[in-house]
């Protein structure tokens, strides 16, 4: 028991010299590992550098047209029609009305403030 205790530990086993064959692939292996890291890099480069161009890039969207509407107009409807609805879309505007019995639509231009056309809205009975 004496005998073992006084032994040193040993260190590390020696390492064995590898062949030719398995050296070529260790720097084949090194070789790609490096090639990877690289175009990793790159390519992250590219990328925050494309980010970074488009966000310091002037607007590309078109500037919203700027509507001149006047600021008093008036639509035609018969005297005394009530009005059911008004519908904007773009610069037209639509009136639906009723008087006496009659219904029609009034189409409002609101750039010129002409009237574009009234349409008159005739019921039929169901079948």
């Amino acid at each position: 028991m004496q005998a073992e205790a006084m032994t040193a530990p040993q260190g590390p086993e020696p390492t064995t010299v590898p062949s030719g064959a398995e050296a070529r692939l260790q720097r084949n292996l090194k070789l790609v590992v490096i090639g990877l890291a690289v175009l990793l890099f790159a390519g992250l480069a590219t990328i925050v550098g494309r980010v970074i161009y488009l966000a310091s890039g002037a607007s590309t969207q078109p500037a919203a047209p700027s509507l001149a509407i006047r600021p008093e107009q008036s639509i035609g409807i018969p005297a005394g029609a009530q009005v059911r609805s008004v519908s904007l879309s773009g610069d037209r505007l639509a009136v639906h009305f009723e008087a006496a019995g009659t219904e029609g639509i009034a189409v409002l231009d609101l750039q010129t403030g002409q009237t574009i056309t009234t349409v008159g809205l005739k019921r039929t009975p169901a079948n």
